[in-house]
């Protein structure tokens, strides 16, 4: 009697021998490709690692940069405002007159004697009062005053007053001092 089972799949197949070949070249392809794309994940792991680690310590040197200009922002807003402080100053220098030669000239013109009186005028003009004991003592002081005027340090003598209280003698004058 002939057997009733029917067996459709086939436990061996027939390959054809080129088929078989083909089939070797497969499993080598899938191989390379599968370790080739696992390299490529490792290589790609590996970069975004050093990418991220540069990416951090680029965040931290910015915020301490950042730190460092806001410190300095108040360094260079003072810095700012001496400088334009310093502009002020030096306009405000360039148009005030020392009183150095004035007070100099008046100290050769009264000497060592006392000095009741002391005004500015004017185009560099100054007006004193000096009081002196006796008549050889304001002649000194004229005379000074006329070598002056000589040696072009003043200019424009004028004797304002002359008076003499209680054995005082009290002398006005007014010059222009030659800068």
């Amino acid at each position: 009697m002939a057997s009733q089972n029917i067996n459709l799949l086939q436990t061996k197949t027939t390959l054809q021998p080129i088929l078989g070949t083909i089939e070797q070249y497969v499993k080598i392809g899938s191989m390379i490709v599968l370790s080739v794309l696992f390299s490529g994940g490792i290589l790609v792991g590996i970069v975004f690692f050093v990418f991220g680690q540069k990416r951090d310590t680029m965040k931290v040197e910015k915020e301490q940069l950042l730190s460092q200009v806001k410190n300095d922002v108040a360094k260079e807003s003072l810095l700012v405002m001496i400088r334009s402080r310093i502009a002020a100053i030096d306009k405000i220098m360039a148009k005030q007159i020392s009183y150095a030669p004035f007070i100099d000239t008046t100290m050769k013109v009264i000497q060592s004697y006392p000095l009741s009186s002391f005004s500015l005028g004017v185009k560099n003009s100054v007006a004193i009062m000096v009081k002196v004991a006796s008549i050889e003592e304001a002649i000194n002081v004229l005379a000074t005053i006329m070598e002056m005027e000589q040696k072009k340090e003043i200019g424009d003598p004028i004797l304002q007053s002359f008076s003499i209280e209680d054995e005082k003698i009290q002398i006005g004058l007014s010059y222009t001092v030659i800068l």
